[in-house]
Protein backbone atom coordinates (compact mmCIF):
# COMPACT_ATOMS: atom_id res chain seq x y z
CA UNK A 1 0.00 0.00 0.00
CA UNK A 2 2.94 2.31 0.65
CA UNK A 3 4.59 1.41 -2.44
CA UNK A 4 1.31 2.43 -4.18
CA UNK A 5 0.85 5.22 -2.66
CA UNK A 6 4.49 6.49 -3.30
CA UNK A 7 3.77 5.61 -7.25
CA UNK A 8 1.05 8.19 -7.11
CA UNK A 9 3.03 10.62 -5.49
CA UNK A 10 5.32 10.54 -8.15
CA UNK A 11 2.75 10.34 -11.08
CA UNK A 12 1.33 13.79 -9.27
CA UNK A 13 4.92 15.06 -9.45
CA UNK A 14 5.57 14.54 -13.24
CA UNK A 15 7.19 11.11 -12.30
CA UNK A 16 10.20 12.66 -11.28
CA UNK A 17 11.91 11.79 -8.11
CA UNK A 18 14.44 14.54 -7.45
CA UNK A 19 10.54 16.96 -7.60
CA UNK A 20 8.74 14.90 -5.22
CA UNK A 21 11.73 14.29 -2.81
CA UNK A 22 12.37 18.49 -2.91
CA UNK A 23 8.54 19.15 -1.87
CA UNK A 24 8.51 16.07 0.45
CA UNK A 25 11.65 17.97 2.27
CA UNK A 26 9.94 20.87 2.27
CA UNK A 27 6.64 19.98 3.70
CA UNK A 28 8.16 17.36 6.40
CA UNK A 29 10.75 19.62 7.61
CA UNK A 30 8.36 22.96 7.80
CA UNK A 31 5.61 20.51 9.40
CA UNK A 32 8.32 19.48 11.99
CA UNK A 33 9.40 22.49 12.72
CA UNK A 34 6.46 23.80 13.36
CA UNK A 35 5.47 20.72 15.56
CA UNK A 36 8.52 21.26 17.46
CA UNK A 37 8.39 24.83 18.07
CA UNK A 38 4.93 24.58 19.38
CA UNK A 39 5.93 21.88 22.17
CA UNK A 40 8.98 24.40 22.77
CA UNK A 41 6.40 27.29 23.38
CA UNK A 42 4.29 25.37 25.37
CA UNK A 43 6.96 24.23 27.83
CA UNK A 44 8.26 28.43 28.13
CA UNK A 45 11.12 27.94 26.32
CA UNK A 46 13.02 30.03 23.61
CA UNK A 47 12.67 27.53 20.28
CA UNK A 48 15.67 30.39 18.80
CA UNK A 49 17.83 27.26 18.86
CA UNK A 50 16.04 25.94 15.78
CA UNK A 51 17.11 29.29 13.54
CA UNK A 52 20.39 28.95 14.59
CA UNK A 53 20.86 24.79 12.95
CA UNK A 54 18.58 25.67 10.34
CA UNK A 55 18.26 29.17 9.03
CA UNK A 56 21.44 31.03 7.26
CA UNK A 57 22.95 33.53 9.29
CA UNK A 58 23.76 37.03 7.88
CA UNK A 59 26.73 37.49 9.70
CA UNK A 60 29.65 35.90 8.30
CA UNK A 61 31.68 35.27 11.67
CA UNK A 62 28.81 32.87 12.58
CA UNK A 63 28.60 31.56 9.25
CA UNK A 64 31.74 30.37 9.53
CA UNK A 65 30.69 28.09 12.49
CA UNK A 66 27.07 26.77 10.90
CA UNK A 67 28.12 26.53 7.02
CA UNK A 68 25.72 23.70 6.58
CA UNK A 69 23.23 26.25 6.62
CA UNK A 70 23.55 27.52 3.60
CA UNK A 71 21.94 24.52 2.68
CA UNK A 72 19.19 23.50 4.98
CA UNK A 73 18.10 27.31 5.12
CA UNK A 74 16.67 26.56 1.45
CA UNK A 75 13.89 23.63 2.66
CA UNK A 76 13.54 25.62 5.77
CA UNK A 77 10.22 27.39 6.78
CA UNK A 78 8.62 28.96 9.93
CA UNK A 79 5.72 30.37 8.21
CA UNK A 80 2.98 28.05 6.83
CA UNK A 81 1.99 30.60 4.58
CA UNK A 82 5.40 31.02 3.03
CA UNK A 83 6.06 27.16 2.63
CA UNK A 84 2.57 26.86 1.08
CA UNK A 85 3.52 29.28 -1.55
CA UNK A 86 6.98 27.96 -2.55
CA UNK A 87 6.22 24.57 -2.13
CA UNK A 88 2.77 25.64 -5.13
CA UNK A 89 5.11 27.65 -7.37
CA UNK A 90 8.31 24.49 -6.75
CA UNK A 91 5.40 22.11 -8.07
CA UNK A 92 3.95 24.41 -10.73
CA UNK A 93 7.41 25.26 -12.20
CA UNK A 94 9.17 22.22 -11.00
CA UNK A 95 7.09 20.11 -13.94
CA UNK A 96 7.37 22.41 -16.62
CA UNK A 97 11.27 22.66 -15.97
CA UNK A 98 11.24 18.99 -16.21
CA UNK A 99 9.29 18.70 -19.85
CA UNK A 100 11.58 21.47 -21.02
CA UNK A 101 14.98 19.86 -19.89
CA UNK A 102 14.94 17.37 -17.08
CA UNK A 103 14.52 16.74 -13.93
CA UNK A 104 18.72 16.84 -13.16
CA UNK A 105 18.64 20.40 -14.67
CA UNK A 106 15.40 21.31 -12.22
CA UNK A 107 17.83 19.75 -9.15
CA UNK A 108 20.33 22.07 -10.35
CA UNK A 109 18.54 25.13 -10.49
CA UNK A 110 17.05 24.85 -7.33
CA UNK A 111 20.20 24.19 -5.59
CA UNK A 112 22.18 26.81 -7.77
CA UNK A 113 19.67 29.35 -7.17
CA UNK A 114 19.31 28.58 -3.48
CA UNK A 115 23.48 28.88 -2.93
CA UNK A 116 23.58 31.91 -5.12
CA UNK A 117 20.88 33.92 -3.29
CA UNK A 118 22.22 32.74 -0.09
CA UNK A 119 25.86 34.15 -0.85
CA UNK A 120 23.89 37.21 -2.13
CA UNK A 121 22.39 37.51 1.24
CA UNK A 122 25.49 36.91 3.28
CA UNK A 123 27.16 39.78 0.97
CA UNK A 124 24.49 42.16 1.56
CA UNK A 125 25.45 41.86 5.72
CA UNK A 126 29.11 43.11 4.80
CA UNK A 127 27.59 47.09 4.03
CA UNK A 128 25.34 46.25 6.74
CA UNK A 129 22.15 45.80 4.75
CA UNK A 130 20.90 42.94 7.15
CA UNK A 131 23.35 42.54 10.04
CA UNK A 132 22.35 39.95 12.31
CA UNK A 133 18.96 38.73 10.32
CA UNK A 134 18.81 34.93 9.53
CA UNK A 135 17.14 33.86 6.25
CA UNK A 136 15.26 30.87 5.32
CA UNK A 137 12.98 29.55 2.69
CA UNK A 138 12.90 27.77 -1.26
CA UNK A 139 12.13 31.27 -2.89
CA UNK A 140 15.76 32.74 -4.14
CA UNK A 141 15.31 28.41 -5.26
CA UNK A 142 11.83 29.21 -6.95
CA UNK A 143 12.67 32.29 -8.64
CA UNK A 144 15.61 30.41 -10.34
CA UNK A 145 13.23 27.76 -11.83
CA UNK A 146 10.67 30.58 -12.72
CA UNK A 147 13.49 32.25 -14.47
CA UNK A 148 14.81 28.99 -16.21
CA UNK A 149 11.27 28.46 -17.21
CA UNK A 150 10.21 31.33 -19.45
CA UNK A 151 13.81 31.24 -20.81
CA UNK A 152 13.64 28.04 -22.00
CA UNK A 153 10.01 27.84 -22.71
CA UNK A 154 8.51 31.47 -22.96
CA UNK A 155 5.78 30.38 -25.57
CA UNK A 156 4.34 26.85 -23.95
CA UNK A 157 0.77 27.87 -22.66
CA UNK A 158 -0.68 27.10 -19.52
CA UNK A 159 -4.15 26.95 -18.74
CA UNK A 160 -5.48 29.40 -15.66
CA UNK A 161 -8.76 29.43 -13.99
CA UNK A 162 -10.34 32.52 -15.18
CA UNK A 163 -7.95 33.55 -17.68
CA UNK A 164 -7.82 30.70 -19.98
CA UNK A 165 -4.38 30.04 -21.54
CA UNK A 166 -1.47 32.06 -20.95
CA UNK A 167 2.12 31.88 -22.13
CA UNK A 168 4.65 30.46 -19.36
CA UNK A 169 6.63 33.50 -19.57
CA UNK A 170 4.07 35.92 -18.46
CA UNK A 171 2.95 33.60 -15.92
CA UNK A 172 6.53 33.59 -14.47
CA UNK A 173 7.42 37.30 -14.66
CA UNK A 174 3.89 37.83 -12.85
CA UNK A 175 5.02 35.47 -10.22
CA UNK A 176 8.54 37.17 -10.10
CA UNK A 177 7.71 40.30 -9.27
CA UNK A 178 5.00 39.41 -6.83
CA UNK A 179 7.14 37.90 -5.01
CA UNK A 180 9.49 40.97 -4.68
CA UNK A 181 7.02 43.08 -4.32
CA UNK A 182 5.86 40.91 -1.28
CA UNK A 183 9.90 41.13 -0.30
CA UNK A 184 9.80 44.68 -0.74
CA UNK A 185 8.97 45.68 2.66
CA UNK A 186 11.71 43.23 4.37
CA UNK A 187 15.65 43.73 4.62
CA UNK A 188 18.08 44.78 2.08
CA UNK A 189 19.68 41.20 2.60
CA UNK A 190 16.67 39.22 1.87
CA UNK A 191 15.60 41.53 -1.86
CA UNK A 192 19.16 40.77 -2.70
CA UNK A 193 18.80 36.76 -1.92
CA UNK A 194 15.86 36.71 -4.46
CA UNK A 195 17.75 38.66 -6.94
CA UNK A 196 20.58 36.41 -6.47
CA UNK A 197 17.80 33.20 -7.23
CA UNK A 198 16.71 35.75 -10.51
CA UNK A 199 20.35 36.23 -11.54
CA UNK A 200 21.30 32.38 -11.36
CA UNK A 201 18.38 31.11 -12.98
CA UNK A 202 18.83 33.42 -15.93
CA UNK A 203 22.71 32.60 -16.41
CA UNK A 204 21.18 28.89 -16.07
CA UNK A 205 18.01 29.72 -18.43
CA UNK A 206 20.91 31.23 -20.87
CA UNK A 207 23.34 27.76 -21.06
CA UNK A 208 20.04 25.69 -21.40
CA UNK A 209 18.85 27.35 -24.22
CA UNK A 210 22.28 27.13 -26.03
CA UNK A 211 22.71 23.22 -25.51
CA UNK A 212 19.03 23.14 -26.99
CA UNK A 213 19.61 24.71 -29.83
CA UNK A 214 22.66 22.55 -30.12
CA UNK A 215 25.27 25.27 -29.80
CA UNK A 216 26.55 24.31 -25.92
CA UNK A 217 29.37 26.79 -25.75
CA UNK A 218 30.93 24.86 -22.87
CA UNK A 219 32.48 21.74 -25.26
CA UNK A 220 33.13 24.63 -27.30
CA UNK A 221 35.50 26.22 -24.80
CA UNK A 222 36.68 22.92 -23.80
CA UNK A 223 38.05 21.67 -27.79
CA UNK A 224 39.17 25.24 -28.29
CA UNK A 225 40.94 25.28 -25.28
CA UNK A 226 43.05 21.85 -26.41
CA UNK A 227 43.60 22.85 -29.26
CA UNK A 228 45.22 26.15 -27.64
CA UNK A 229 47.21 23.83 -25.52
CA UNK A 230 47.91 21.29 -28.30
CA UNK A 231 49.50 24.73 -30.25
CA UNK A 232 51.45 25.61 -27.73
CA UNK A 233 52.96 22.84 -27.15
CA UNK A 234 53.61 22.07 -30.40
CA UNK A 235 55.54 25.64 -30.56
CA UNK A 236 57.57 24.86 -27.38
CA UNK A 237 58.39 20.96 -28.45
CA UNK A 238 62.24 20.27 -28.67
CA UNK A 239 63.73 20.74 -31.86
CA UNK A 240 64.67 16.99 -32.96
CA UNK A 241 67.58 17.24 -34.98
CA UNK A 242 66.93 16.26 -38.95
CA UNK A 243 69.58 13.04 -38.62
CA UNK A 244 68.16 11.98 -35.33
CA UNK A 245 68.44 8.23 -36.57
CA UNK A 246 72.03 9.25 -37.36
CA UNK A 247 73.12 10.33 -34.13
CA UNK A 248 71.37 6.56 -32.71
CA UNK A 249 73.40 4.93 -35.15
CA UNK A 250 76.29 6.51 -33.94
CA UNK A 251 76.09 5.86 -30.16
CA UNK A 252 75.77 2.28 -32.08
CA UNK A 253 79.07 2.91 -34.02
CA UNK A 254 77.07 2.55 -37.05
CA UNK A 255 77.46 5.86 -39.13
CA UNK A 256 78.93 5.94 -42.26
CA UNK A 257 81.06 9.29 -43.29
CA UNK A 258 78.06 10.74 -44.56
CA UNK A 259 76.00 10.25 -41.43
CA UNK A 260 78.32 11.20 -39.06
CA UNK A 261 79.23 14.86 -40.87
CA UNK A 262 75.67 15.49 -40.88
CA UNK A 263 75.32 14.70 -37.12
CA UNK A 264 78.00 16.94 -36.66
CA UNK A 265 76.92 20.15 -39.29
CA UNK A 266 73.27 19.49 -37.42
CA UNK A 267 75.45 19.77 -34.19
CA UNK A 268 76.89 23.33 -35.04
CA UNK A 269 73.76 24.43 -36.50
CA UNK A 270 71.93 24.12 -32.92
CA UNK A 271 74.65 24.76 -30.67
CA UNK A 272 77.51 26.31 -32.60
CA UNK A 273 81.03 25.49 -33.77
CA UNK A 274 82.23 26.22 -30.40
CA UNK A 275 79.98 23.47 -28.62
CA UNK A 276 81.92 20.60 -30.54
CA UNK A 277 84.90 18.99 -28.73
CA UNK A 278 88.85 18.95 -29.91
CA UNK A 279 87.95 15.46 -30.96
CA UNK A 280 84.93 15.94 -33.23
CA UNK A 281 86.36 19.40 -34.71
CA UNK A 282 89.59 16.85 -35.87
CA UNK A 283 86.88 14.10 -36.81
CA UNK A 284 84.56 16.61 -39.14
CA UNK A 285 88.25 18.01 -40.65
CA UNK A 286 88.75 14.07 -41.62
CA UNK A 287 85.72 13.65 -42.57
CA UNK A 288 85.66 16.47 -44.94
CA UNK A 289 88.60 15.82 -46.32
CA UNK A 290 87.79 11.80 -46.76
CA UNK A 291 84.59 13.08 -48.74
CA UNK A 292 86.01 15.63 -51.07
CA UNK A 293 88.68 13.29 -51.91
CA UNK A 294 86.30 10.13 -52.54
CA UNK A 295 85.21 8.78 -55.64
CA UNK A 296 82.08 10.29 -56.62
Amino acid sequence: MAEAFIEKYRRFCGGSRILAALISVNLLLGMTLWVVTMIILLAHKSPDFLIYIFALPSDPSIFASYPWTLLTYMVTHFSPLHLIFNVLWLYWFGRLIILSSGEKDLLASYVGGGITGGIAYIVASISGASAGAYLCGASASVLAIMTVVALTMPNYEIKLFLFGRVKVKWFAIVCILFTLVGTSSGTTGVSLAHLGGIFFGAAYGFFLRKRQSGKDFLPHIWNKGKKSVASFMKRHKPQRPKNADAMVKAAKGKLCDHERLDELLDKIRLSGYNSLTDHERRELDALSARLRTSPK
